[in-house]
């Protein structure tokens, strides 16, 4: 079986990466990190918990970048978290997956989907869409003072 460093996935056609499609695959160690599952925040917590318990290494990564509203809110884009395991452990991972519940019998964690990879933003788009926001803030600004200005000339007109 061989491995993409990048993808951090096993290729079971041994040809191509099955996420990014690359042909840079080399036989896989036992300590190399594999992708086993991806799953939402909580399930990843106790899915960590468990294998914690089983004495199996593992560790949870977000997956994908937050998008520049996510960044400015302080929100993550996603909630979605992948789960890694030393690939001398995946079989036992596999069977603590089915025991708590979280992988049926007989079912394999597959290969996530081909996803759409963002590129990082440039130094000069990250510029430009920091310059795009703060305009956009100023003009919401005074559109809000302009409107309380005209509503407090109104009341003020009432009662003289």
């Amino acid at each position: 079986m061989l491995y993409c460093e990048n993808c951090q996935v096993l290729s079971r056609d041994g040809k191509t990466c099955p996420v990014c499609g690359g042909k840079k695959l080399r036989p896989v160690r036992p300590d190399d990190p594999v992708l086993l599952i991806t799953v939402g925040e909580e399930e990843s917590a106790r899915i960590s918990a468990a294998f914690q318990d089983a004495a199996i290494p593992c560790f949870a990564q977000a997956q994908g970048a937050g998008s520049v509203l996510s960044i400015l809110g302080g929100q993550p884009r996603s909630t979605a978290r992948r789960v890694f395991v030393p690939f001398g452990e995946v079989e036992h991972a596999r069977e603590v997956l089915i025991g708590i519940g979280a992988l049926k019998e007989g079912a394999s964690a597959k290969p996530p989907e081909p996803e759409r990879e963002e590129q990082p933003m440039s130094r000069g788009r990250r510029a430009a869409a920091r310059i795009f926001f703060a305009v956009v803030f100023l003009a919401v600004i005074w559109i809000v003072v302009y409107f309380c200005d005209i509503l407090a000339g109104y009341l003020k007109s009432l009662f003289h």
